[in-house]
């Protein structure tokens, strides 16, 4: 068991060095919370609505729902295989042709993109990225076209996907679109050129009619193609027409629904505020830069997708539903950066959630551990600036002699440094015992559970 650590933790009350340590993180959080607070919506009080939340994960896996990714994603029966890949990155790549889009979503964080004003006026070159792959002989299993709106380009949509059907054969292909511009022709093209997957995109306070025509083109879709499922932000208080919505996708026969934590994609905070809402708090389980553009969690909207998979589980809905949540987009950065490094012997590569694992103790505690470890022939450091030793988590288990000492486990992820080469950065900080630890703490997640 590991606990979140607090100023207020009472270990930390005897340990000076241990104190200094972890105020250094509380600082951290404080600044960062109060430089989100300038983009103009504030923040729920901290862990609102968690013993809510806690209690519906507790339903819909009673329901039958399986618990992913260190329970970052949780689904009922049909999931993309695009979306199992996305947990890690591995063979997985995504492009576009433009940023342009005939929608003007308030949610919208393509405007968070690189070069956004940039990819309005000009193409990138996906067929080009895609020759690029093939002569690299990179190991692609899954590849997609997002947007914008991609089939504002449909020429263009339709060569890439033959240039991925031609060069690439075998890759599962997939295509994010809002629907409007498919008709029959190009559907029928886009499959001839290799296409595998639709996602089609739903805004759920569209007008009935508009959300019909969409509907619409899924159905043709439904005809055509493999695989079809629609991906949306779940937006809270939406839950009773996300309720009908999805009745109607069942009854089209699509194979899922990807249910996305509604973002503030730290733009256009006026019509959030219009609109009532607050940013979940905390905001992250990990401070740290991640690079997916799309905000920060808008507080409830977990809580509006538990409740949309609950309904879907116990109608018996045959439509696959998934709920992806902000931290399930985060762990292919967290893989990609730490899973193909070697790292010192006090660092272990988490296959819970990706991260590097440390042990450290603080002050007084450090002579007992060091004399243990070395007993045991186990690598260790010793730090003597921030009065601490580190050690690798999985010889907690070596310290049973010692059932209550204050544990810190420790995250890291590796950067690059200026001269390109891997820096392991501390990014979390929580708190365990020998006691209480378990190997379960940090190892497992890979798999389905």
């Amino acid at each position: 068991m590991i606990y979140p650590l607090t100023e207020q933790t009472p270990v930390l009350q005897h340990n000076a060095a241990l104190q200094r340590y972890v105020r250094r993180y509380a600082d951290i959080e404080k600044q960062t919370q109060q430089a989100i607070a300038q983009y103009g919506l504030s923040f729920e009080s901290p862990y609102r609505r968690q013993a809510e939340t806690d209690a519906l994960r507790l339903e819909v896996k009673a329901l039958g729902a399986v618990f992913a990714n260190n329970g970052k994603s949780i689904h009922s029966r049909w999931l993309s295989s695009a979306c199992v890949q996305c947990r890690t990155g591995e063979g997985s790549y995504t492009t576009f042709l433009s940023l342009k889009c005939h929608r003007d979503c308030y949610f919208c964080f393509n405007p968070n993109q690189e070069n956004y004003d940039g990819f309005q006026n000009e193409m990138r070159d996906a067929i080009g990225e895609v020759n690029a792959i093939a002569a690299e002989g990179y190991p692609l299993t899954h590849i997609a076209l997002t947007g914008g709106e991609p089939l504002l380009f449909r020429q263009e949509s339709i060569r890439f996907f033959e240039t991925v059907q031609a060069k690439l054969p075998g890759v599962h292909t997939r295509l994010y679109t809002a629907g409007d511009p498919l008709d029959r022709n190009t559907a029928l093209a886009l499959a001839k050129a290799g296409l595998k997957e639709v996602r089609f995109s739903i805004k759920i306070d569209d007008p009935p009619e508009k959300i019909e025509k969409v509907l619409s083109r899924i159905a043709l879709a439904r005809e055509i193609f493999p695989d079809v499922m629609v991906e949306m932000p779940v937006i809270p208080g939406s839950e009773e027409q996300m309720y009908d919505l999805l009745l109607k996708l069942d009854a089209i026969g699509v194979d899922g629904i990807n249910l996305l934590e509604f973002c503030f994609p730290l733009t256009n905070s006026p019509a959030y505020q219009e609109r009532g809402f607050a940013l979940k708090n905390p905001p992250y389980e990990v401070y740290y830069n991640y690079w997916y553009a799309g905000g920060l969690a808008v507080a409830d909207s977990e809580l509006a997708c538990l409740r949309v998979l609950k309904f879907a589980l116990g109608n018996q809905l045959s439509v696959g539903v998934h709920y992806c949540s902000l931290e399930n987009k985060h762990t292919g950065q967290v893989y990609q950066s730490n899973a193909f490094i070697s790292a010192e012997p006090y660092y272990l590569f988490s296959s819970r959630d990706y991260f590097f694992k440390s042990a450290k103790v603080f002050g007084e505690d450090c002579a007992a551990v060091a004399a243990a470890l070395r007993k045991a022939g186990v690598p260790f450091r010793e730090d003597l600036l921030h009065g601490f030793l580190q050690f690798s988590p999985e010889s907690i288990m070596r310290l049973t002699d010692i059932p209550e000492l204050p544990v810190l486990l420790t995250s890291h992820i590796a950067e690059a440094d200026e001269q390109g080469n891997p820096l392991i950065k501390e990014v979390r900080v929580e708190f365990t015992t020998p006691a209480e630890f378990s190997p379960d703490d940090i190892h497992g997640g890979m798999c389905e559970q």
